[in-house]
């Protein structure tokens, strides 16, 4: 008899760890696509991607209000320094029609790693944030967005505005000095795709879109954005520096007609 209660101890316990192992998280076959695998090979050839720590986090909704307004923040814990630090973040959109979203490159002037911002997401498909640090090492999380139509959605924007091409640069109210400090910049841009048509002559519309932001603070870079037709219509980003003394902020804009933009801010500390 205790033998056989001993058998039934045995098959349980080895049963609830055969029930245990089987249960670990699988991966997710909604975020392995065809697209990635292209992507991926062409930004980082077979280069270890780590997928495990939070070394980036990527807050995007699963359902959006809207796919041609989603919110996007990507953020890291790794600090910023001149030792080691976020050099570059890459967003990718796996099913948009052009997957690589934006670049954004870092310095160890922007003392934190914040950005948000606003795209468009085409279908249902993964987003990724990729942060690569100055030592080459790479850290990637990614999450599925359900939305439908946001590059090719009808434009509020039909002619351009009197404000076309305005550059607006905002701080937080008390700046701090040797302190990361937010900053946003705004820009007055139809951001078309060139998958857009006209609502009422049915004519597509052509492609112009911001493609380059250059953020400075006194002649030191802060944060260089390649951005593509994913941003937003009045595309605008929110991000940090760290001011070691009074200085100008300067934000530059190119768009992909060749136009460019710019304004600048003065910082002192209050």
């Amino acid at each position: 008899m205790k033998r056989f209660t001993m058998t039934l101890l045995i098959a349980a316990v080895t049963g609830l760890v055969f029930a245990v192992v089987g249960s670990a998280p699988a991966a997710d076959p909604d975020l392995e696509t065809a697209q990635w695998v292209e992507v991926r090979a062409k930004l980082f050839g077979d280069r270890p991607i780590d997928e495990q720590g939070e070394a980036v986090q990527l807050d995007v909704p699963f359902r959006p209000d809207s796919a041609a307004l989603v919110p996007v923040r990507v953020k890291s814990r790794l600090p910023q320094s001149p030792e080691r630090f976020v050099k570059n973040l890459v967003i990718v959109i796996d099913k948009n029609p052009e997957p690589l979203a934006a670049v954004f490159h870092l310095t160890p002037e922007a003392g934190m790693v914040e950005l948000t911002t606003f795209m468009r997401v085409e279908t249902h498909s993964p987003m990724r944030a990729i942060a690569e640090t100055s030592d080459g090492k790479l850290f990637m999380t990614a999450k599925l967005v359900k939305a439908s139509g946001g590059c090719a959605s009808p434009p509020v924007q039909l002619a351009l505005s009197p404000e076309h091409g305005q550059v607006r640069l905002r701080v937080q109210d008390t700046i701090v000095m040797n302190e990361p400090n937010w900053a946003r910049v705004s820009i007055t841009h139809p951001n078309h795709t060139g998958f857009q048509y006209h609502p009422v002559k049915l004519t597509p519309i052509s492609a112009h879109y911001v493609t380059n932001i250059t953020v400075t603070f006194d002649g030191r870079p802060v944060l260089v954005g390649e951005t593509t037709i994913a941003s937003s219509e009045d595309p605008n980003f929110r991000f940090y520096f760290t001011p070691r003394g009074p200085g100008e902020l300067k934000a530059a804009v190119k768009d992909s007609r060749g136009e460019s933009f710019s304004q600048t801010l003065q910082v002192t500390p209050n």
